[in-house]
């Protein structure tokens, strides 16, 4: 007797653990299956809303009445989610709540992480999305959080239809240098401080794309955008004392605004350099040159971080710093083309595209020519931001042995005379 008594709990603890992504709440979770938390609580239901996208005929419903700020419900799952290619996880929600109401999505296991999302409708269906893009192997819970930051109340408003919820493709991990162009890469930005950022076509020139920054009438001192998601860049700022520039294209409404460009490690907030330069024009295009050795007041030294080894692989920008949303009111800034090196002027995308390498990748060599023009120099950068190797050919045909490198992407920062570029060249 014993023994089937055995059995049977270890049935029953192998099924509560058995669920995975997709989830649809149509046979595999039921009520059971959640685990409720401070005032929030969970269960599977009859569709009550089956129209618009969601025709399914069985969903979940969380009721938030009482207890905390952060009440909700979780599922833990048979394995740890990967994010390796499937970089976001999206879900179905129908709320009755205002538009604008915080979603939080957290992930526990070994630590955590969590994400927000505001809600774009209201009585109605909607798909939201949360990017965990550069996340860890390392969560076996997904844990629901409707309306955060409010207590419930067990009303309607306080009551959250979800269904569907699955890891999809988000888009490649987004890296230097940045043109937001291309129509597969990850360009979520990540506000903070009172910022509203997004997407735009560049209200100057149809055939570009940018990124719009809000600095809303509520924005802090500090308000900011960091130019991708809380992962980072794919692959480290190359940053030394002697390659220590970045360049954004920016448009202000007004000239003499502050710009501040912070580098820092996205696995440690700690580990950060700050710079700082003004616009010279209003109301139009122009390219600020940061340079991280000429650090803001009160801000770390760029020699101190790379003396004790700190690596940097997240840029945040901010317009107008030091100067609250409220005291000049809502601001309108836009930027683009964000890349690691000097500015120089004089080169046009014409004269960079003589610039050829061949094969890339490579695990053996790399060749690189220049159709007119001579290369003087080329320095090199590993993947992890350190100046490995530096020549100077003076020629227009190099061969660069690549069987020495460690695998990843490497930084040519290639000079000629007639300009400087950057290729990035991976070794597999």
């Amino acid at each position: 007797m014993k023994r089937v008594t055995l059995f049977i709990l270890l049935f029953i603890t192998v099924v509560g653990y058995s669920q995975t992504l997709p989830i649809d709440f149509e046979t595999t979770i039921v009520t059971s299956d959640f685990i409720d938390f401070d005032g929030g609580m969970a269960t599977v239901i009859d569709n009550p809303q089956s129209n618009g996208i969601n025709t399914s005929s069985k969903v979940a419903q969380i009721v938030r009445n009482g207890g905390q700020i952060w009440a909700g419900s979780k599922i833990d799952l048979a394995t740890n989610l990967d994010f390796t290619t499937s970089n976001a996880i999206s879900m179905k929600v129908f709320t009755s709540a205002p538009v604008g109401t915080t979603v939080k999505f957290k992930l526990e296991g070994s630590g955590d992480t969590e994400r927000d999302v505001q809600t774009t409708v209201s009585n109605e269906w909607e798909v939201l999305t949360w990017d965990f893009t550069g996340e860890p192997t390392n969560f076996n819970s997904i844990v629901f959080m409707f309306d955060f930051g409010n207590v419930g109340d067990g009303s309607v408003s306080s009551t959250f239809l979800f269904d569907d919820v699955e890891q999809l493709f988000g888009g490649t991990h987004i890296d230097l240098p940045v043109d937001f162009e291309s129509s597969t890469v990850n360009y979520t930005m990540s506000d903070f401080g009172g910022n509203l950022s997004s997407l735009v076509t560049d209200p100057t020139d149809p055939n570009n794309t940018v990124i719009e920054v809000i600095k809303t009438d509520q924005a802090a001192t500090w308000a900011g955008t960091t130019i991708g998601t809380p992962a980072g860049f794919a692959s480290n700022i190359p940053l030394t004392l002697s390659d220590s520039k970045m360049t954004v294209k920016v448009w202000s409404p007004e000239a003499g605004t502050p710009i501040r460009l912070k580098v820092e490690d996205s696995d440690d907030p700690t580990h950060t350099c700050e710079t700082e330069t003004n616009t010279t024009v209003a109301g139009d295009w122009e390219v600020l040159e940061f340079d991280f050795t000429n650090q803001a007041p009160g801000t770390e030294l760029l020699s101190i971080g790379l003396s004790m080894g700190w690596t940097y692989n997240m840029a945040s920008i901010f317009f107008n710093f030091g100067t609250e949303g409220a005291t000049v009111g809502e601001q309108v800034y836009y930027f683009d083309d964000v890349a690691f090196g000097e500015f120089v002027v004089g080169v046009s995308t014409s004269e960079i595209e003589r610039l050829k390498v061949f094969p890339n990748p490579s695990n053996g060599h790399w060749t690189i020519s220049s159709n007119d023009e001579k290369m003087i120099l080329i320095k090199i950068v590993d993947p992890q931001g350190k100046l490995v190797q530096v020549l100077h050919p003076d020629s227009d045909r190099v061969i660069v042995n690549a069987s020495q490198f460690i695998n990843g992407i490497y930084l040519f920062k290639i000079t000629t005379n007639k300009g400087t570029s950057i290729m990035k060249l991976l070794k597999n």
